[in-house]
Parts: structure tokens; C-alpha cells; sequence
């Protein structure tokens, strides 16, 4: 008889180490669905989870109790029988009852760990929303069952805590690395697809982006003048894909009095033709504005172009609001775009100079100086950075793994890089 009440004792300790695990594991909105399909249960095991102090202070009582009685059914009619049969064996017998009690504490102490901790808490890990529901009606009515002696124990937890300067009821809001972290993980376990993880990290670190990092650089920029001629605009627009373009007062980048669209100069009248009837207002940016804000201004404005200037007023490029969901699902080239990286082989890479220096860093995988990436948005930059005099051709420098050289200039502008990755 004293074995199978040791035996039930160590179950029932079993269900509140179970059931602890599982409602502490189960996830809120996992819960909230099963409530929808109309789940009494799930609604109670929501409402244990929220609140938990109650909860956790009930299942201490009852695995407490369990301890205290496991220690008194264990103790001297299992012991005593053990021993008779010990001293039975001559050599043995002076050391009976010792050996009889050191082995009954090990084996009760090994089924309790086995069956009553760690066999519960596996299952209230792997099936921990299922294991909920089950158990909420009646962990609920033992905690309302227990209420005095958790009032109790809630007083004096709140009071030790507030001596020690803990806040109890402060809510822990889950972090952007916490997040980052359970989407790598879902990747590594097959839950999330490649592309729906990258999409997911690129949309982080969007929010991380200056609006300069996206933008299409000045000496990109194809714009038209508000005085151009039909077939001027068509021979400057003919190779390009853009739905939009920038319009300058006598061709000063410097000096963009707004847009014109694409659609706007179909089946006009060569003859008659005059630009400044077709300009629309363009929004203006600054270079240190992020991104995030900048889709705001996209949707108030109803603008799906913005030009990115800096303190000066000086024009550094142009956004579209492709240029954003290039940057959250990955760039999409069309037929007029040009990789700004091009391997050449294992170690080597030819960098056009105008290539952003996030683009850069995302696709080499290197560090770089804060102090760069805030005066700097290209490559050519890591030439320039902390020098008095302009770099020349075969210039080189070192980043991480990475030698880089500058092979062409245009100017005194930097056209070329070679990228050569150092071999150890």
C-alpha cells in the first residue's frame, strides 16, 4: 500500500511540474485561437497565464505537500522491511539499516526526478498549448481552493521584492534581437522558408537605413529640362526605364523644380509640345532622413519619387518607393539596371565606385567606421575618409579580408575598384 501511494505521489507531482511547463511555454495567441473555436478551457488556461502569480504559488503548495508526504511514506515501514532483509546476509548486517535508507532515498529520489521533473516537463515543453488546456479547469479550482495560503505567500514574495528593489508587475516586452533570434531559428528549423527569413531581416534592417543608402546616386540621375523640346526629352528618356523623371531649371540638378511622369508625355503633339504643362510637385528629403518615415511621406504626398538633398540643398539623388521594396525583398533588376559588384573569380570582385556602401558591407559581410558610413554613401568614400589629397589610380587599402584597389577613374571621380580577398 505505501508503495503505490509513493507511486501516485510522485505522478501527481509529475502533472503540477507539467502543468507548470506548459502554461508558462504556451504561446498567448495559440491560446486565443482555440478560445475562437470556442474552448472553455483555453479561455481558462488565458486567463491562468495572465495572471501567473496565483497560478505558480498554487503548483508550489502542491509540490511542497508532495515532498512533505513523500518523506513520510518513505520513510520507516519501506526502510524497516529493506533492513530485514539486508541483515539477513551476515556481512551485511551490523550496516542494515544505513544501507536500507540510502538506498530507498535513491530510488525514490531517482523516480521523482525521472517521472515527477523531467519526463512532465519534456511533455509540457513539446506539447505545451495542448497540455493547457487540459489542465487549466483543474489548476484553476486548486488555485482558488489554495487562495488564502497564496494570498499569503503573494504578500510576503511582494514585500521581500520590494525590499530588494525589484519591481514585480514590471512587464518584460520581447526585444528586436529576441525577434531577429526566433526568425533565425524558425529558418534553421524549416518553419520559415529562405526567402520569407531574408524578407523578414531585410525589414529590420530597413528601419536601420538612411534614406541615402537607397537612393540613386546624382551621377545616375537622368533628368530632363523644363525648356527641352519633345524630341530632346525622347532622346534623353529613349534608353531608360523609369516611370519618372526629374525636371531641372536650366539643367541645374541643383535647381529641380519637379517631376514629370512617363504616362503624361504619350500622344502629345510634337508641335505643341511644351514640358512646363506636364510638371508635378516632387517632395524634397533630407539624406539623414530613414527610411521608414520616408514610406510615410510616400503616402501622404500620393508622390512615388522624392529628391534626397543635403543640408545645402544640394541635390545627392533620387528615391522611388521601388527603391524601398528593392531594399526589403531584395533588388529586382530590370534590363537597364547594372550590377555595381561583379565577381571575377574565388577571390576577386570589380566594384563600380558609385556602389552604396551598405550594399557593400551586406554583400562582403565587413565592418566599417561609423565615422565613414555618417560622411560617406559610396565605396569611393573608403578612398577619401581622413586623406588631404585625392587618391589616385592604383591606389590601394585594406578592409577586413578584402584589398581594395582603385583600377579606373573618370576624372577625379573613382570609376573602378578591383576587391581582392586576402589568402591566408
Amino acid at each position: 500500500m505505501e508503495i503505490i501511494i509513493i507511486i501516485l505521489l510522485i505522478l501527481l507531482n509529475g502533472i503540477f511540474s507539467m502543468s507548470e511547463m506548459a502554461l508558462v511555454s504556451s504561446k498567448g495567441f495559440r491560446l486565443k485561437k482555440e478560445k475562437k473555436k470556442g474552448s472553455t478551457n483555453a479561455q481558462t488556461a488565458i486567463r491562468l497565464s495572465e495572471n501567473p502569480n496565483q497560478f505558480l504559488s498554487a503548483v508550489q503548495i502542491g509540490i511542497t505537500l508532495i515532498g512533505i508526504l513523500l518523506g513520510i511514506f518513505s520513510g520507516d515501514r519501506l526502510t524497516s522491511d529493506l533492513a530485514a532483509y539486508i541483515a539477513q546476509f551476515e556481512m551485511f548486517s551490523e550496516y542494515s539499516g544505513g544501507i536500507a535508507s540510502f538506498i530507498i532515498v535513491a530510488i525514490i529520489t531517482f523516480l521523482s526526478i525521472v517521472f515527477g521533473e523531467l519526463i512532465p516537463k519534456r511533455i509540457g515543453m513539446k506539447f505545451p498549448e495542448k497540455t493547457a488546456i487540459i489542465i487549466a479547469k483543474p489548476m484553476y479550482w486548486l488555485s482558488v481552493i489554495a487562495s488564502p495560503f497564496i494570498w499569503l505567500l503573494t504578500v510576503t514574495n511582494e514585500g521581500i521584492l520590494k525590499l530588494l528593489g525589484i519591481k514585480s508587475h514590471e512587464k518584460e516586452l520581447i526585444t528586436e534581437e529576441e525577434i531577429k533570434s526566433i526568425i533565425r531559428e524558425g529558418k534553421e528549423g524549416g518553419i520559415i522558408e529562405e526567402k520569407e527569413h531574408d524578407v523578414l531581416r531585410n525589414a529590420f534592417e530597413l528601419g536601420d537605413r538612411k534614406v541615402s543608402s537607397a537612393a540613386t546616386h546624382r551621377s545616375k540621375i537622368i533628368s530632363v529640362d523644363a525648356d527641352d523640346d519633345y524630341e530632346t526629352v525622347k532622346a534623353k528618356i529613349r534608353n531608360s526605364s523609369f516611370s519618372a523623371y526629374p525636371v531641372t531649371d536650366n539643367n541645374n540638378l541643383d535647381h529641380i523644380i519637379g517631376v514629370v511622369k512617363m504616362r503624361d508625355l504619350f500622344d502629345l503633339d510634337p508641335l505643341c509640345f511644351n514640358l512646363r504643362e506636364h510638371i508635378r510637385k516632387t517632395v524634397f528629403v533630407s539624406e539623414k532622413s530613414f527610411i521608414y518615415p520616408m514610406m510615410e511621406v510616400f503616402q501622404n504626398s500620393r508622390s512615388h519619387i522624392a529628391v534626397v538633398i543635403d543640408e545645402y540643398g544640394t541635390t545627392k539623388g533620387i528615391i522611388t518607393l521601388n527603391d524601398i521594396l528593392d531594399g526589403l525583398v531584395g533588388n529586382i533588376p530590370d534590363e537597364s539596371d547594372d550590377r555595381d559588384i561583379i565577381r571575377r573569380n574565388e577571390n576577386s570582385w570589380l566594384i563600380d565606385g558609385k556602389c552604396p556602401l551598405y550594399d557593400f558591407k551586406k554583400y562582403f559581410r565587413v565592418d566599417l567606421d561609423e565615422e565613414i558610413e555618417r560622411h560617406f554613401i559610396s565605396v569611393s568614400g573608403l578612398f577619401i575618409y581622413g586623406k588631404d589629397t585625392l587618391p589616385k589610380t592604383g591606389e590601394k587599402i585594406q578592409i577586413g579580408d578584402l584589398i581594395l584597389e582603385i583600377v579606373d577613374k573618370d576624372g577625379n571621380r573613382i570609376d573602378k575598384i578591383m576587391a581582392t580577398k586576402e589568402i591566408v
